[in-house]
């Protein structure tokens, strides 16, 4: 059987995408044009470091190495929220992909007096990218962070039926140090939700 070509992969995403427009276009209707939906601008944060790391394998790049269990197996990814030196030394490096030289050095990096390190880490086949779509302060967490899954460059040779793993490291600008509430999610999507949107942006 063929493996289904990048357009294909494409028309597909854009079809899901119309198909759950339209079965939303009727929810919310009530809500007041005042208070767009999406988190408050308030708490968007600008100015982070960020760094991205692919393994073309479907193993994790990093593992907790507080963890003894062994049931997980290599199908659990570990995420981290770093935020002493003492937690810095859990994450462990469990694959050495392209990357991983950087990557050790920008968790070295992170001083945690006055910085978070996150990392999380994700499945997704080897035509799409893993893309840090922006990154807030919830009053409640420590960081919650959204991701999308756009498609790689057509200059890349790729099977959706491959699977990789992406960690996404990112080092925030203050200190988390005794908070253990934070989050991420994201969808196909990588345009902003209404209340981070400009009124410049594109419709």
């Amino acid at each position: 059987m063929s493996l289904p070509t990048r357009r294909q992969v494409l028309q597909a995403g854009g079809a899901s995408l119309v198909a759950a427009l339209a079965g939303c276009s009727g929810e919310g209707s009530s809500s007041s044009l005042d208070e767009p939906r999406g988190p408050s601008p308030d708490a968007l944060v600008t100015d982070y470091d960020a760094l991205t790391v692919r393994n073309d394998a479907e193993t994790g790049i990093f593992r907790d190495a507080a963890r003894e269990d062994e049931d997980t197996g290599s199908s659990y990814l570990d995420d981290f929220l770093v935020t002493t030196d003492e937690e810095r030394e859990n994450v462990a490096v469990a694959a050495e992909p392209d990357g991983i030289d950087e990557a050790r050095a920008f968790i070295d990096e992170t001083e945690f007096d006055a910085q978070t390190l996150v990392i999380t880490q994700h499945r997704t086949d080897a035509c799409h990218r893993v893309k840090l779509l922006y990154v807030t302060h919830p009053p409640d967490s420590a960081v919650h962070l959204d991701f999308c899954h756009p498609l790689r460059p057509a200059s890349v040779e790729c099977s959706v039926d491959d699977r990789h793993v992406v960690a996404s490291l990112v080092r925030l600008p203050y200190s988390s140090k005794g908070e253990s509430s934070w989050g991420h999610g994201g969808g196909s999507s990588c345009r902003l939700p209404p209340s981070l949107r400009t009124e410049t942006e594109d419709a």
